[in-house]
């Protein structure tokens, strides 16, 4: 035994050659100092693991994802908003209600309800009588026939004047409004022959008064507006446009304003209440490339082009996995760490500053899994890129998000590093900190030695 003492690394100094010092004493507690932090952020560095990413081809087999929009327009009305979405295996599809929901918005952004306009489907059958319906038509179609025509100078006096006043406004270059012409003249003269004088019926030709027509957000032709006492009473009127119904709406114009009043939403002025609209939902589409598009559509109506202003706000564009249920897909949405991570827009604004702009939104679709330590599960994300045009159009201004998939997918794996590479950092950060101070301190005694005799100069 007496022969190990020859392979003594460590041999030992006596105490009686050992000399405690006030410099040894502050350097060994910085040492003591440093060796504690540089372990517990090599410990906390061992816990927490490091990202590694890895990009292979897409694995996944699903056929079908969700995109999640919320978006605002703050110029644009619901009654017409399109929601339409097409793809690189056909699918078309206008005007999507399922999913998706439209909320109007007032001047200042707040949420208007949507009013009720069941009162005006169609009129019962017979309301206005064939022979009531013909000699409305012969007079309405005689050539000294004079409808009651309002334009900008005239209009406030002629709504303040008269209790009820059912608005029709158009335009002579209007398919829609040329067909409703010879109608709406036929009705007014139903409403003059029972002697129902306190309604009526006067238009506003567009064509001429355009500034009038703006005035009161008139983006759709023919669009028909109801009066109480020069006050607007709304929604637009949207039933079925025959001689019968429209009388039949007119002599029940009571039924609309205590409709609006129920509603908390009876106008106080001349205009609508109603100025943008709020698009939200969540569509189920290919995964293929597509697009989804925000436009203005009708089957009845033509648009005044010049006064279609598709300004946006895009809060929330996302795409993700098909959820297993319903209340998954609530826990998806409401996870601000994921939305955070797969939508980059946060409230974008896309101003049309002239008329007739498209806006084109070009989005860049990667699948990213994501593996985190621990007993947590594996998460599948789609994140994407943003490139974003706008541009004047001949066509109707509209707003395009096309989106496409990538064939790789991003994988983002959470390791722990081996606890061997861990053991072997902590010694040499331990033991190269004990090295390093221990030689500070040699230096330090050397400098006080020469100090002592006085031979520093």
């Amino acid at each position: 035994m007496q022969g190990l003492k020859k392979f003594d690394f460590y041999k030992r100094i006596p105490s009686d050659f050992r000399v405690q010092t006030m410099g040894g004493g502050t350097i060994s507690m910085l040492a003591a100092v440093f060796m504690t932090l540089l372990f517990t952020l090599e410990l906390w560095s061992f816990i927490s693991g490091y990202e590694s990413t890895t990009i292979i081809v897409d694995q996944d087999s699903a056929t079908s994802i969700w995109v999640n929009f919320n978006t605002t327009l703050p110029n644009c009305h619901c009654d017409h908003v399109s929601v339409d979405v097409e793809d690189m295996l056909g699918t078309n599809v206008m005007d999507i209600q399922k999913n998706v929901e439209k909320i109007p918005l007032d001047e200042n952004g707040d949420e208007l309800p949507d009013l009720d306009h069941s009162h005006h489907h169609a009129a019962p059958d017979g309301h206005v009588s064939e022979e009531e319906n013909l000699v409305a038509n012969e007079a309405a179609n005689k050539e000294d026939f004079k409808p009651t025509v309002l334009t900008k100078d005239t209009f406030s006096k002629y709504i303040d004047s008269n209790e009820w006043v059912f608005v029709y406004f158009g335009a002579s270059w209007c398919h829609w409004c040329q067909k409703l012409d010879p109608i709406w003249k036929a009705a007014g003269e139903v409403l003059k022959n029972r002697g129902n004088n306190a309604i009526t019926l006067p238009k506003v030709e567009c064509t001429g008064d355009t500034a009038l027509c703006q005035e009161h957000q008139v983006h759709a032709l023919p669009t028909i507006q109801l009066f109480h006492n020069g006050h607007l009473v709304p929604p637009n009127y949207r039933g079925p446009r025959t001689v019968n119904d429209l009388v039949h709406f007119a002599e029940n114009a009571a039924v609309s304003k205590k409709k609006a009043e129920d509603a908390q939403v009876a106008n106080k002025g001349k205009k609508r209440g109603d100025v943008g609209c709020s698009v939200s939902g969540h569509l189920l589409v290919h995964r293929v490339p597509g697009s989804i598009q925000f436009s203005v559509k009708s089957g009845e109506h033509n648009f005044n082009r010049e006064h279609i202003n598709f300004t946006h706000v895009v809060h929330h564009f996302s795409f993700n996995s098909v959820p297993e249920s319903w209340e998954e897909m609530l826990t998806v949405m409401e996870d601000e760490s994921h939305r955070s991570l797969v939508s980059k827009w946060y409230g974008r604004t896309f101003a049309s500053p002239k008329d007739h702009v498209v806006h084109e939104h070009y989005l860049k679709v990667v699948q990213s899994q994501l593996k985190p330590l621990g007993l947590s599960s594996e998460k599948q994300v789609y994140e994407h890129t943003i490139s974003s045009h706008s541009y004047v159009s001949e066509a109707l201004a509209h707003v395009r998000f096309h989106y496409d998939l990538s064939p790789m997918q991003v994988v983002k794996e959470w390791k722990r590093r081996p606890f061997y590479e861990f053991i072997t950092n902590l010694l040499a950060l331990i033991g190269g900190t004990f090295t390093v101070m221990g030689i500070v301190n040699e230096a330090y005694n050397g400098v006080v030695a020469k100090a002592r005799m006085g031979k520093l100069g």
